[in-house]
């Protein structure tokens, strides 16, 4: 099994393949390579066309975050109006939409339809023209174009095996060399993927094909339905995998890993990591965990990141505050130096006699000076920054507490990664 992204080879990747919305790819590659822009992702015979959402060198490794298309369904684009006696086009709006954020979308499936004589498209992102119109039915394609409908369904090629299918979860795990045609819509002994997961890792291949869970009949439907009038929030109990799709401050936008947990994409989120004083900034395409306070679907917050080994584990930005002390160690005591602060390297004292400079050590402080022979020079007088002379007989040290010259300096260069105030 060979990855690539861009034709680098990759350690692992992992591509999420959704049956509506845009799909993501997450590559680590062996080096620190820099890229932007358009990406290739490659795992065995699959071919993705994308653009670098985000991601980049670290330690000797490189992460990167790729999103179908052109990354721009994420992006806000302006207010528009539309207005035709004869009925505005959806296929109008949509275009323009996609216009706005750099995408394409494929003509031939662009809908008929007419939806009034006016229409208003709002102030947000773009992908939410495509769920007004097009609610679950627009997909971004292997290719990286943008497609209206349903992805067609289709049969688990022949000479793929899999395990049994957990029909209660909806899932299956599949063996292939052969990942191209595995895709959303593929039918494994009647669960229709709604989700598909290719991962490739230095063991081997795998697939995860994720459907709708539990199956379905009449009275299975009847008794969800029971179910959901008697505990409406209980899809909101646990905690779900959202992806950040947009920041805004602190807050980020999260649309669900898998579409077939029928979670809501949500924006505006407020995070609470858990440790006080603490607050991060994930970068864009990276996975978190969301949870509900209170269950109530008007209360949600990211409670968690991602773990050690996923590519999204360092943030971009990293705060820490208190209002009396951070400690790094329990037995830390001593504070940390800043770019710019003052810097003591001693106090001295001149000889004129002996042509000594004598110094006393930076840390007794200016009062509790004890002075040793330093520098033995020409002629004191040359040394004019120091103005303090040796009150004592030539060749003696000056008495302790004697006061002396501070010669003082500032940091000029400090950690790029690491600011406090």
């Amino acid at each position: 099994m060979t990855a690539t992204l861009n034709s680098i080879l990759a350690t692992s990747a992992r591509v999420y393949l959704p049956a509506w919305g845009v799909w993501y790819a997450e590559v680590d590659l062996d080096g620190e390579h820099t890229l932007t822009g358009a990406a290739t992702v490659e795992i065995a015979d699959l071919t993705l066309q994308g653009t670098v959402l985000s991601g980049g060198p670290e330690n000797g490794r490189s992460h990167y975050r790729v999103v179908g298309g052109k990354g721009g369904w994420g992006q806000t684009i302006a207010a528009k109006g539309y207005a035709n006696d004869a009925g505005v086009k959806a296929s109008t709006v949509l275009l323009d939409a996609a216009d706005a954020c750099g995408e394409t979308i494929l003509a031939s499936t662009l809908p008929t339809t007419r939806p009034g004589p006016s229409w208003a498209r709002p102030e947000a992102r773009a992908r939410a023209v495509l769920e007004l119109l097009a609610p679950r039915g627009w997909y971004v394609g292997e290719d990286g174009i943008t497609r209206i409908g349903a992805r067609a369904a289709s049969e688990l090629p022949a000479g793929v095996t899999h395990g049994p299918v957990d029909h209660a979860r909806g899932c299956v795990e599949l063996a292939s060399e052969s990942i191209a045609t595995i895709l959303p819509g593929v039918v494994v002994d009647g669960l229709t993927a709604v989700d598909v997961l290719h991962e490739a890792t230095p063991a081997g291949l795998r697939s995860t094909v994720h459907g709708d869970r539990g199956g379905s009949s009449r009275a299975l439907d009847a008794f969800r339905a029971i179910v959901d009038q008697l505990d409406p929030d209980r899809a909101f109990r646990g905690q779900s995998e959202y992806r950040v799709t947009s920041r805004s401050g602190d807050r980020v936008g999260l649309e669900p890993v898998r579409v077939s947990t029928g979670m809501p994409e949500l924006t505006r989120v407020v995070a609470r990591p858990g440790l006080p004083g603490c607050k991060g900034g994930a970068a864009v395409g990276s996975r978190v965990l969301v949870a509900f306070a209170d269950s109530s679907p008007a209360r949600p917050y990211v409670c968690a990141y991602e773990d050690a080994d996923g590519s999204g584990f360092v943030p971009t930005t990293l705060v820490l505050d208190a209002s009396s002390s951070i400690k790094l160690g329990a037995d830390a005591t001593k504070g940390v130096a800043r770019d710019g602060d003052d810097v003591c390297l001693g106090y001295f004292c001149a000889d004129s006699t002996t042509n000594t400079i004598y110094r006393s050590p930076p840390e007794l402080g200016p009062l509790l000076t004890v002075y040793l022979p330093w520098w033995k020079v020409t002629a004191v007088a040359d040394v004019q920054w120091c103005t303090a002379t040796n009150p004592a007989t030539p060749t003696v040290p000056p008495p302790p507490g004697t006061p002396g010259t501070a010669l003082m300096g500032i940091i000029n260069e400090a950690s790029g990664l690491v600011k406090c105030e």
